[in-house]
Parts: C-alpha cells; sequence; structure tokens
C-alpha cells in the first residue's frame, strides 16, 4: 500500500532474460522496465579476434571489416575485452514491451547483421 492507501507494486519487476538460437548462434535478449519505458538489448557472441601470433592475415581482415561496419545505426557488432565479438541490438518501447515488439527486434537485428556475417564467416 501507498501511503494515499492504493495499492501499488512493491519491487518493479526483475529484467527478463531469454535464450534462442538462430542463424547457428547462441543469442540472448534482456528487457528491462523502469516504469515509463521498456528496454531491450538482443545479442550474440559470433567469434573470436584472433591474436597476431595465432592468424596475422586472418586477424587484419577480420578488423579491416569490422572497422567498415562500425558507423552503423541499428544492430552493431562490438568487440569487448578478450577479442570477443558481439552482435548488438538495443531498442526502447514506450510502456512494456510486448512479445510482438521483442520479436520485431529479433526480427530487424538479424536481417541487418545478416550481410555482414556472410562477410565475416571465412574470418571467424
Amino acid at each position: 500500500m501507498t501511503p494515499e492507501g492504493v495499492l501499488g507494486i512493491a519491487q518493479p519487476p526483475r529484467p527478463a532474460r531469454l535464450h534462442f538460437m538462430a542463424d547457428g548462434l547462441p543469442f540472448s535478449i534482456a528487457v528491462g522496465f523502469d516504469g515509463e519505458k521498456s528496454r531491450s538489448q538482443v545479442w550474440a557472441e559470433i567469434g573470436h579476434i584472433p591474436y597476431t601470433a595465432q592468424s596475422p592475415e586472418r586477424r587484419r581482415q577480420l578488423l579491416a571489416i569490422l572497422r567498415g561496419i562500425q558507423d552503423r545505426r541499428g544492430t552493431r557488432f562490438l568487440v569487448q575485452e578478450g577479442q570477443k565479438i558481439l552482435l548488438f541490438s538495443e531498442a526502447e518501447f514506450e510502456g512494456q514491451a510486448t512479445p510482438e515488439d521483442l520479436i520485431h527486434q529479433t526480427v530487424v537485428a538479424l536481417q541487418q547483421a545478416r550481410p555482414f556475417l556472410r562477410l565475416l564467416a571465412p574470418y571467424l
């Protein structure tokens, strides 16, 4: 109960986490709601950048492709510590995100990423 005597939520809902496979990659979705807006993130680990000692040519090609596609809106490719390459998409929705919102965001992220995944595939 709020001080005014109205029933309310004592704690905001915990963020939801979902996992699925698409195009042979394990994807994750995280959805959080702050009371007004929902934020959802879709990501997948697509591979690692090899160290120079492992494969200098493969590393050079992979980094060149990643540099060429880094200034994109929507779905992006990020490099995390440990040379991990992530496919990442984030969206904000008014109110609580519906299943349709999440499916739409996921399909858009996959469609935007597919041509670039094909470019990256020989070097991963």
